[in-house]
């Protein structure tokens, strides 16, 4: 018997109803000769409402606090699915991510994967259990603190669960048919792509795309393990496969991600070490669950350099506070040189583009009404800065004019 690692995710546990449906699936699974494991999130938006507690009883709660917190909405869909299941006389077993032995690093908010164990996950899917896992969750070896691994971990647990274990199959459910050419709540003529290549949509998790964990895709890859996101509220449509790579020369545009809510910081540091501070706010900004599109570091020919990046709105001031205390501990100062606020991010997803002049002038034609700010290329990606006020002109003017 093949084994079978299905994801659900908030939506597909929202309600009772909910988890009844999702038990009635993992029932027919295990009826079709499959050994399951169910990695699941917190229902519906308990995880939201978790966080907004906190907040009202501290506008700073401690991160390791939260970790503890928010980690508590997973337990129970866990133990609800299992219960679920016993109802319908289909042994399983709800189990946390400290005891499925998922290792992690201690940074509390978005901690990285380092080992699974696994040990009692075999075990009990050895004894004919199906095994649930609690999602987005791990424990730091060093510590012995439970840690998260960001906003959207249940899928990376699952991707990761899957690689280790050496799974025939990953299928995570969501509330979305697949994944779209672009956001169809914003672009209207959105279509579900059948198939899409893992760097394609590791380029679009990172753009924006929430439909799955930015570092899933990335983990896939490495460990050679194709998935697929499928919609829980038809839970036998066949979604997106992601698999393999797309190894054609001429250039390709497969679908559009974005940001918003984004402000674009130029800060001056005046100090020659200040190369190490690139370092130090990327490591920042992944601290507080975030990667910027756009890093780049320049000499001002005066003895110092400029950072330029492309963050959330809602980070700026703890960033600007953060940098000028890191360039103080270099004897240095900062100066935000320019900061535009009002900001979106696109990215344009697909491959060969930096062999390709020709779709980045038909980019700059689509977008001659509403201009970027910025234009970054890469071979897998097009990243533009826009206004916020134009997103919905340019994505849809893309979307029509590259995938249309």
């Amino acid at each position: 018997m093949g084994l079978v690692v299905q994801k659900y995710g908030g939506t597909s546990v929202g309600s009772l109803d909910h988890i009844r449906n999702v038990a009635a699936h993992v029932a027919r699974t295990v009826a079709a000769g499959h050994r399951v494991l169910v990695t699941i999130s917190a229902m519906g938006e308990q995880t939201d409402e978790l966080l907004t507690m906190a907040t009202k009883l501290n506008a700073r709660p401690p991160r390791r606090e939260l970790d503890m917190l928010l980690t508590a909405g997973e337990r129970i869909s866990a133990a609800l699915l299992a219960i679920a299941l016993d109802e319908r006389h289909v042994p399983s077993v709800s189990l946390t991510g400290s005891q499925c032995g998922i290792l992690t690093d201690e940074t509390h908010g978005n901690a990285r994967i380092t080992r699974i164990l696994g040990d009692r996950v075999r075990e009990s899917l050895t004894r004919g259990l199906v095994v649930i896992v609690a999602g987005f969750q791990g424990v730091s070896p060093r510590t012995k603190e439970v840690t998260t691994l960001g906003r959207g971990g249940t899928d990376l647990s699952a991707i990761a669960l899957a690689a280790s274990l050496g799974a025939e199959r990953c299928q995570l459910y969501k509330d979305v048919q697949g994944v779209y050419t672009a956001d169809p709540r914003v672009v209207k003529t959105a279509r579900v792509k059948t198939r899409l290549s893992w760097a394609a949509m590791n380029a679009l998790a990172w753009g924006g795309a929430s439909v799955l964990h930015p570092r899933g895709a990335h983990l896939a890859a490495k460990f050679g393990i194709p998935f697929e996101i499928r919609s829980s509220l038809a839970l036998e449509h066949p979604g997106t496969i992601i698999h393999g790579s797309d190894d054609v020369e001429s250039a390709t545009v497969e679908a559009l991600a974005h940001k918003t809510a984004m402000t674009l910081i130029e800060s001056r540091i005046g100090s020659p070490k200040a190369p190490t501070l690139i370092a130090q706010a990327i490591g920042w900004l992944w601290q507080h669950g975030e990667s910027s599109l756009l890093n780049n570091q320049a000499t001002d020919g005066q003895g110092g350099f400029t950072l330029t990046q492309v963050i959330k709105s809602s980070l700026v001031v703890d960033y600007e506070s953060m940098l000028a205390d890191a360039a103080a501990d270099l004897g240095a100062h900062t100066e935000t040189v320019r900061r535009t606020q009002g900001l979106a991010t696109i990215s344009i997803i697909g491959q060969g583009f930096q062999q390709s002049p020709e779709t980045v002038l038909k980019v700059c034609e689509l977008l001659t009404s509403t201009p970027p700010l910025v234009v970054d290329l890469r071979n897998t990606a097009i990243t533009l800065v826009v206004e916020e006020r134009a997103l919905t002109a340019a994505l849809n003017g893309l979307h029509e004019g590259l995938l249309g």
